[in-house]
Order: C-alpha cells, then structure tokens, then sequence
C-alpha cells in the first residue's frame, strides 16, 4: 500500500507516521509538512519526508497512484479572532478539498482524515454520539463539519471510501508548549510557591497520543477492504476529566507541596463550549479500538519528556 500522510511534521501526524512506518514495513509511506526538515524522523527506511505548503495547490511531488490518504494537516486553535475565521477555512476546507481531489485521481482507496470534537460546540448533552452533531458553535468545529461533509459526499458517489476521526484534547510526548497540560506541567515546576490555572471545573476528553495513532492504524488495517461508504467515528477515553482533577494528578507527580488557586471563567465567548466526553461506542464496535493509556500513566509519561 502506497500511503501520504500529511500534516506530518505537527504533533499527531509524526507520531502517526511513525507508527504508520513501523506497524507497515512493507508499505511506501510518504509524509508531507511544511517544516523544512523532522527532527525525529522515523528511521525506517519505507518513509520519506516532503516539505511542502499543500494549499499551494501543486501537488505533482505527490505519487501518482495511491493507496490510502492520511489528512492531518490544518488549523486546529479553537474559538480564533473574527479576522482569522477565513484563514482557518482555507486550511480546513481548501485543503482538504485539494486533498480530496489528489485522492480521486490517484486511485486512492481509503481517505482518513482528522476531525475535531469541536463539531459538537454547543451540544450541552453528555457524552457526545455521532449522531448528535448539530451546527456547531465555533469555527473549528464548522470547518471541520464543512470538511467532513465534503468528504462523505465524495465517498457516497464512489471516488474513495472515508473515515472521519473526531479527536478528542490530545496530549502527550511532542505536544505543543502553547497547550494545557505542557503550561501545566511548566508553572507546576517553576520554584514560584503558587501555581495559577484557569477555571477548574471544565471538563475534557484527554486522550493519548499513542492512542490516536494507534486508532489510524487499525483503521489501515480493517477498513480498507470493508464494505462501506463513510464513517465519523470519536476517538477519545469515554471520559471527562476536569481541570482541576488534571492539574491534581500533575501537582502530585511534580511538586505535592504546590499551592495551587484556579481562576474563574472570563471568555463569554467561549462558553457555548465548556465540557467534552466522546462515547467510543461506535469506534470499538467498527474498528475494536479503545485507549490503553491511562490518564494517569500517559500524563507521567508527558512529565517526563517535559522536565
């Protein structure tokens, strides 16, 4: 199986194609990102890196034939400023739809593409199904709404068979210094006698990175040569986990003797948006996946490549 993995250089597509490369000896891979190089490329001799801005439409440095898309790049910054809105579509819809466009006329059998949580912004009712999308509230989650549409259109007229991940808060190894639980980790470390967070009771699906890409593994595996047209499927723990419960079992591992004050909700905007748990029903049902990581050993191993 020929297999492009894009968004390759960030957070989930490295490890996605790592995994890839080792779990598919056999298999051609090729990762595309816009990072000139990878600092821990996999090593493995069937997978290639491509530095490229796919939105730039030329995408003849990409095989000809193909056998599985793996569509991970785009902008995932949730509740973005009004003039960021278009921005975020193009990199959401364009190129996914310039990626669904390569599929097609290379033959690919099997589109997998990185969706969000974010498509059940302002959906109060726990936890979320598949089935309970609604329009979401927030831009991420409408673009990649937009996204998944597009694709299971494509994949109803027969151009490839698709399956779109909705992902929960990922974390782990490699995450970005800008998201909650690396800032966590970094203000539960400094000497300062107090550590400050936000509000403490919102409540997120946090799910391990090897995890995640561990679920596009299995998909390769068992979807390929399945009898369907699309699929949404969640990707999370089944679990919704505080701040507060979060930044406890962090204080415990870092500093127990941390003095630690939580803030109260300031962003209005972004209330339509609060508590996140995915139902992983549908996804041990259609793939038999579920998380092997718990929150509790997959934040020790996040500490550990921090500190």
């Amino acid at each position: 199986m020929n297999i492009v993995i894009t968004g390759a250089s960030g957070f989930i597509g490295s490890r996605v194609s790592r995994f890839m490369a080792d779990k598919f000896p056999n298999s051609p891979i090729i990762g595309v990102g816009q990072r000139e190089s990878l600092p821990d490329k996999p090593a493995n001799q069937n997978f290639c890196y491509v530095s490229c801005n796919v939105l730039d439409g030329k995408l003849n440095y990409l095989p000809e034939k193909v056998d599985i898309v793996v569509h991970l790049a785009g902008d995932r910054r949730t509740f973005v400023k009004h003039h960021e809105f278009t921005t975020q579509m193009r990199s959401n819809v364009e190129m996914t739809v310039l990626m669904a466009d390569y599929a097609y006329k290379a033959g690919a059998k099997l589109f997998l593409y990185a969706s969000t949580v974010y498509v059940y912004s302002g959906n109060a009712e726990l936890p979320f199904r598949e089935d309970f999308v609604e329009i979401p509230s927030d831009n991420l989650g409408a673009t990649k709404l937009a996204s998944e549409s597009l694709l299971k259109a494509r994949a109803v007229a027969g151009q490839f068979k698709a399956v779109s991940f909705r992902i929960g808060t990922v974390y782990g190894p490699g995450s970005s210094h800008e998201q909650f639980i690396p800032q966590a980790i970094a203000k539960l470390s400094l000497p300062d006698q107090v550590a400050k967070f936000g509000p403490a009771d919102i409540r997120k699906d946090f799910v391990f990175i090897d995890d995640v890409a561990m679920a596009y593994v299995e998909a390769v595996k068992k979807m390929v040569g399945r009898d369907f047209y699309y699929e949404a499927l969640n990707v999370g723990t089944d679990r919704a986990m505080s701040i507060r419960e979060v930044v406890q079992i962090l204080a415990n591992e870092i500093d127990p003797e941390k003095q630690i004050e939580f803030g109260t909700f300031k962003n209005v905007g972004s209330k339509a948006d609060t508590d996140h748990q995915l139902d992983i029903t549908r996804i041990n049902e259609v793939l038999g996946w579920r998380p092997n990581i718990s929150i509790e050993e997959g934040l020790k191993r996040t500490i550990k490549s921090f500190v």
